[in-house]
C-alpha cells in the first residue's frame, strides 16, 4: 500500500509519467483493475484522448490538472469507485450519472434488461413498464431506449435518487415517457402495468458489512439491506404484485445467484411462477422473469 503521507506524483510533469506512476500505485494498492483505473482517471481528469495517452507521453500538464489528478487519485485508493469518483457510470447503452444517494449500477443488473427486452416483443408495441427502486433509472431507461413505444413510471423511497433519475432521463431525451413517483415500492401504483422490473436490497444485514468497500462504503445501505434473510424486499414487492400486473403481466427481478430458489419459493407464495432465470457474465443467475400462475 502506498504511503498516502507522501505526494504520489514526483519529477516530471509529463503524461506519460503521471500514468504509469499511477498504474504503479494502484497496483501496489492491490486495486483489482490497476491499469484501467489509471487510464480513466487520466484521460478524464486531464482532458486527453487514450491515443495522446500512447502518441504524446511527453505532453507537459499543468500543476492545477496534476492536484485534481491526485486527489481523484487518493479517492480511489480510499476505495470510491472510478464511476462515483467521476459522477457517471456506463450501463447497457447509456451515460448515467451517479451520485451518493443512487445505487451505482452495475454490468449484472443488465440481465435484467435482456429479460425485459425478451418479455416486451414485438418491440414497437405500446406497453406500460415499472420500475422499483428505480435509483438512477438505469434498468427503466434502458428498456425505453429500446422499446420506443413503452411508457415508464420508476418508484423509489429516496427521494433524492427520483432527482438523479429524472435527471438521467431528461439527460438521453426519455422524460416524456417516463414519470417518477416516490413511494414503497409498488404500494402507490394501480393494475396498469405489463411489466414490473426490480433490483431490490437483498443482501442479508449481517453480510453487508463483508461487501467490498466500494459497495459497503459508498452505495447506499437502504439499497443494499434486504433484512435478516435477504429477502424482505422481495416479499413486499411479491405481495404486491396482483395489484400492478395486468393480467397475462410479468415481474422481472435481480437476486443473489445463491439465492435463486428461495426467491422462487417466496415468489410461489404469492401465486407467481418461474417463466425464465438469465445468467450474468460469470454464468450464475442473476435475474428471474414471473408470472402468475394459471389454476
Amino acid at each position: 500500500m502506498p504511503d498516502l503521507m507522501e505526494p504520489l506524483f514526483c519529477g516530471e510533469p509529463e503524461l506519460g509519467h503521471l500514468y504509469n506512476t499511477l498504474r504503479r500505485v494502484f497496483r501496489e494498492a492491490d486495486i483489482s483493475t490497476p491499469d484501467l483505473d489509471a487510464r480513466l482517471l487520466v484521460t478524464e481528469t486531464l482532458d486527453v484522448t487514450t491515443t495522446q495517452l500512447i502518441a504524446n507521453p511527453r505532453l507537459v500538464i499543468e500543476d492545477e490538472s496534476i492536484a485534481e489528478l491526485e486527489r481523484r487519485a487518493r479517492e480511489r485508493l480510499a476505495g470510491r469507485s472510478i464511476g462515483r469518483i467521476l459522477g457517471r457510470r456506463a450501463f447497457w447503452s447509456l451515460d448515467l450519472r451517479v451520485t451518493d444517494d443512487t445505487l451505482e449500477p452495475r454490468p449484472e443488473t443488465e440481465t435484467v434488461v435482456e429479460l425485459a427486452l425478451a418479455a416486451l416483443y414485438p418491440p414497437d408495441e405500446a406497453v406500460t413498464v415499472a420500475d422499483l427502486g428505480v435509483g438512477t433509472g438505469a434498468i427503466l431507461l434502458s428498456i425505453l431506449s429500446e422499446r420506443p413505444a413503452a411508457f415508464g413510471v420508476g418508484v423509489d423511497i429516496s427521494f433524492k435518487a427520483l432527482v438523479e433519475a429524472r435527471r438521467n432521463a431528461e439527460r438521453h431525451n426519455l422524460d416524456q415517457r417516463a414519470r417518477f413517483i416516490q413511494a414503497n415500492f409498488g404500494a402507490a401504483l394501480g393494475r396498469q402495468f405489463d411489466l414490473v422490473v426490480s433490483n431490490p436490497p437483498y443482501i442479508a444485514s449481517a453480510e453487508v458489512e463483508t461487501l467490498d468497500r466500494t459497495v459497503r462504503d459508498f452505495d447506499p445501505r437502504l439499497a443494499l439491506d434486504g433484512g435478516e434473510d435477504g429477502l424482505n424486499a422481495y416479499r413486499t414487492v411479491f405481495a404486491q404484485a396482483e395489484a400492478m400486473l395486468k393480467p397475462g403481466g410479468a415481474l422481472i427481478v435481480e437476486i443473489a445467484p445463491l439465492a435463486r430458489d428461495d426467491v422462487i419459493a417466496e415468489a410461489a407464495l404469492q401465486g407467481l411462477e418461474p417463466l425464465a432465470v438469465a445468467d450474468d457474465l460469470n454464468g450464475d443467475p442473476r435475474a428471474v422473469s414471473l408470472r402468475r400462475m394459471v389454476v
